[in-house]
Order: C-alpha cells, then structure tokens, then sequence
C-alpha cells in the first residue's frame, strides 16, 4: 500500500488528511511512495523543496504546513520501522526568511518593455506568454486571481474593458484592462483556439490544453525575465510594477488603491516614489500605466 495513504489513515482530520495528500505529493511527485523511496531522501532534498517554494512566492504559512507534513510524515515512518532518522528534523532544514529586498521590487519602465518584448521569442507560447504578461501588469493581478480567470472573464462594461475577478475571503469584483490587453488575449486565443473555460493554458506536448496552475504561471514568467536578462521576477513583482507605473505617469494613491484592491491607502503610498503629484480622482489608474507596447501587438 503507498506510504502516503497509510500515513493519512491515522490522521483524524479530513481537512487535514487533504492538506497533507496534497502537500506530501508535491514533495515526491511520484505516483506511489514505498519504502525504498522514502529512504532515499536526505535533508538536502528537503531544504531544495523549501528553497523551490520560497522562489515560488510561496506564502509562509504554505510552506510551514508543507515542512510540518514531512516532518509528521517521516516520524510515523520512523515508527513503523521504514525509517531510523528524519531528514525533515535535520538543523539544516530550515525555512528561508522573506525577502525584504524582493518583497519591495518592482521594474522600470524600459525593463517591463525588454520583458513584454522578449515572451514573444518562443513563436509557439509567444502569444500566450505576452498576452500573460500584459494582464498581470495592467490589471495589477494576483497569483491566484490571475490563474483563476475565464475566457467569460473578459467583458466590456459601458465605454471600457474588465476583468470579472474570482472572489476571495479579501478580494472580488472586477478591474479595467485596456484595449491593447484585450487585443493581445484575443490574438491569443485565435492562435490556440481557446474559447471557454480557463483562459490560461499548458502549450507542452504533455498536457497540452489544461489549464494552467499558479506554480505553472510564475514559471512563464520566469522563463521570460530570464529571456530578457531580469533575475527574480515574478507574479507579484509585474503586479507591484502595474501599481508604481500608474503612480509614474501621475495616477494618485486613491486610484492605484481602488485599482490593486488593497486595504489600505497605506499599503499604495509605500509604492509610491517621493515625487508630488497632482490630484486626479476621475478616472482609473490604468490610464497612467505609459508602455511602449503597439510595436509589439503590431508583429505577432
């Protein structure tokens, strides 16, 4: 019987049996997990998934839970006798801190262009990838907001263009997007034949088709930026980057609030520069967002 399923047999919860299911297999990434497997980890592999989900922009809560499923994993295994030590429990096993540095980033204009530009390379996931690219940006969008958009998702909403957004425990609603971001999804989906269901889709021979995960997303975005020669970006960097862009080409802080969907206004004025600006409450901060990217849209 897999080890991950005996395992989970004593753990009374259901919400966390399938908690630790999911978590324990994003570990392993293996169908079935026997003995042999299980003795064959050793604290280095474990301290890469960690260093992996702190790339990931993993929140800190996931990746204690996750570190906290092994280590209750590899104990059990200990008292069945698969196991003498827990690789989990090692002094060097250790979550990574946050960032402050990468918490705090955010591209410059000319960089956010060299990153639209170069997810065009690829000519068989350019579209996808720009297009990607373009609607995090512009619509300021969060992991989880931006792999849960549907091709219905996009609509017009009187003279302007929205994105319907998934509702959280925080966050719900709709957010404008300009034309030239329909434009690029819509070039998209002509190109791959998406017409409902989830917007974003795996390009690789393998899965082609299924909707893309936020770990699948973060990973184009990687593998763009690294194209554009950028070192750590990722979802949340483009969304950050949207935001200050606005308040760069003069939005004020009430609109880049209104705009991010944040809590607090405090939470827009630490992105902002310094610099005094003008109050423009009309209209949305998207309208500030200045990138250089017809060009672009022009050649797919």
């Amino acid at each position: 019987m897999d080890l991950i399923d005996s395992f989970l047999e004593g753990i009374s919860s259901q919400q966390t049996r399938r908690a630790y299911r999911t978590d324990l297999r994003r570990f392993f990434s293996e169908g079935e997990v026997d003995t042999s497997l299980v003795q064959a980890i050793e604290p280095e592999g474990i301290q890469a998934f960690l260093r992996a989900m702190h790339r990931n922009d993993q929140s800190q809560s996931t990746q204690r839970r996750r570190l906290s499923a092994l280590r209750r994993f590899f104990d059990w295994l200990i008292k069945q006798g698969d196991r003498t030590q827990n690789p989990a429990r090692h002094p060097e096993v250790q979550l990574l801190r946050p960032d402050s540095r990468s918490s705090s980033r955010t591209l410059t204009k000319d960089e956010t262009e060299a990153l639209i530009e170069a997810a065009l390379e690829p000519t068989r996931t350019g579209l996808r990838d720009r297009a990607l690219i373009l609607t995090i940006v512009f619509g300021a969008l969060r992991r989880h907001e931006v792999a849960s958009l549907d091709v219905d998702d996009i609509r017009p909403l009187g003279r302007y263009w929205v994105l319907d957004l998934q509702a959280s425990q925080q966050h719900s609603g709709y957010v404008r997007i300009p034309e030239t971001v329909v434009e690029a999804i819509e070039q998209m989906k002509d190109r791959y034949g998406i017409d409902r269901g989830r917007l974003w889709r795996s390009l690789s021979n393998r899965n082609r088709g299924t909707p893309m995960s936020p770990d699948a997303i973060y990973k184009v975005v990687r593998r763009v930026a690294g194209r554009a020669g950028l070192d750590a970006v990722s979802i949340d960097v483009l969304r950050r980057t949207g935001l200050q862009l606005a308040l760069r080409g003069g939005a004020d802080v009430p609109q880049v609030q209104a705009h991010g969907r944040l809590s607090d206004s405090s939470s827009a004025a630490r992105l902002h520069d310094g610099e005094e600006r003008s109050g423009r409450l009309g209209g949305s901060a998207v309208e500030y967002i200045d990138l250089d990217v017809l060009d672009v849209l022009s050649d797919p």
